[in-house]
């Protein structure tokens, strides 16, 4: 017998370890059982001990999870909103993954809008954006359109397809003097950006001089914070209450911090124990939290040709996953404000202007 066949068989052969993949995992859930210990046992210390309005705390700890991570939080009693049960593993992983939540559809005629039906939508798909210039293979694609069992050469001939480029290429704003900054739905507002520029004392007219620069769009924070919690599924994953993730593994004597996201960092954890032991609003008995506010801003190039930009400043909230807010598809994005750029020859112009004048 050859060495293969005198080597014994196993009935659970299994994978060398580095080739094995582990699926990803949430943080562990807060069980309706938790463990308590006291503060002194993990080495923290409640500041403003002697204050009245301070209850004293305890920490509760989560049962660890496949790879030995355990939720470690500050407060009296178990967190009553726990995101992480329901997270999934679309939730933690790259794969792009379809909308939560479907928009219904009132009729049929809304799914190709402006066209009328199918096969003119198909043929406008193609022409708007297989290219500006036809390829062979753009040329392919039109024949694949065309002689499909579904397309029906009755219903192009009846297109107007003037009017419906024109639908395509117009602005519901362009019409009469609407201002979309001002749409009461969407809440923008404007708020005019002034400038002094200096004048000498041997002029005519010294001192500074106010001019208008530019315009400021904005939304309140507040309003978009409404927003985001009014929606269920984000208010769903929206950590209220931070909590130290630990590690505990066999290699090491004690546990390893562990930071990855924003509510599990240091410095969120002692804003919001600074907001619990503050003095509250008198009356008030709703819950404390902390909202944590991520900001960022680059140039947008709005032409395919020139200069035109605009700066839109985007506005993330750190009490949400990272792995939710790196995927488009999830809308964790708001805009909240946009930046015009001053040119500096109007305003030398502009300055000039008003100089001679004066």
């Amino acid at each position: 017998m050859s060495l293969a066949q005198r080597r014994p068989r196993h009935q659970n052969r299994q994978l060398p370890q580095r080739f094995r993949d582990v699926l990803p995992q949430p943080p562990p859930t807060v069980p309706a059982q938790v463990c308590q210990l006291p503060l002194q046992s993990v080495g923290c210390v409640v500041r403003h001990q002697d204050h009245p309005a301070v209850p004293v705390r305890s920490v509760f700890r989560t049962p660890p999870n496949i790879f030995g991570l355990v939720c470690q939080y500050f407060s009296a009693t178990p967190p009553s909103h726990d995101p992480e049960e329901y997270v999934t593993t679309m939730d933690l992983s790259f794969i792009p993954m379809a909308p939560q939540e479907d928009l219904p559809i009132s009729s049929s005629d809304t799914l190709y809008h402006p066209y009328r039906n199918r096969s003119s939508f198909q043929l406008g798909d193609w022409y708007w954006n297989q290219g500006l210039q036809k390829s062979q293979a753009s040329y392919t694609k039109l024949l694949e359109i065309m002689s499909a069992s579904d397309f029906n050469a009755a219903d192009v001939s009846s297109t107007h397809w003037k009017n419906i480029n024109s639908i395509l290429g117009a602005n519901e704003y362009d019409e009469g003097d609407k201002d979309e900054w001002h749409d009461e739905d969407t809440g923008w507002k404007r708020t005019p950006v002034s400038i002094k520029v200096p004048f000498s004392r041997t002029m005519e007219i010294p001192g500074p001089w106010v001019y208008e620069a530019a315009h400021l769009y904005h939304r309140s924070l507040v309003a978009v914070l409404q927003e985001k919690l009014s929606n269920s599924r984000d208010n769903k994953l929206f950590h209220y209450e931070p909590y130290q993730l630990r590690w505990n593994p066999e290699h090491l004597d004690a546990e390893v911090s562990i930071h990855g996201d924003l509510y599990t960092s240091p410095v969120f954890h002692e804003a919001h124990m600074e907001l619990q032991e503050s003095v509250g609003e008198p009356g008030c008995d709703l819950p404390r939290v902390v909202v944590g506010i991520m900001l960022w801003s680059d140039a947008t190039q709005l032409t395919s040709f020139g200069n035109a930009k605009l700066w839109p400043t985007y506005m993330y909230f750190g009490n949400e996953s990272k792995y939710r807010r790196c995927k488009p598809l999830c809308n964790l994005s708001n805009h909240v404000a946009y930046f015009e750029t001053v040119c500096l020859a109007n305003a030398l112009l502009l300055y000039l202007t008003d100089y001679h004048a004066a």
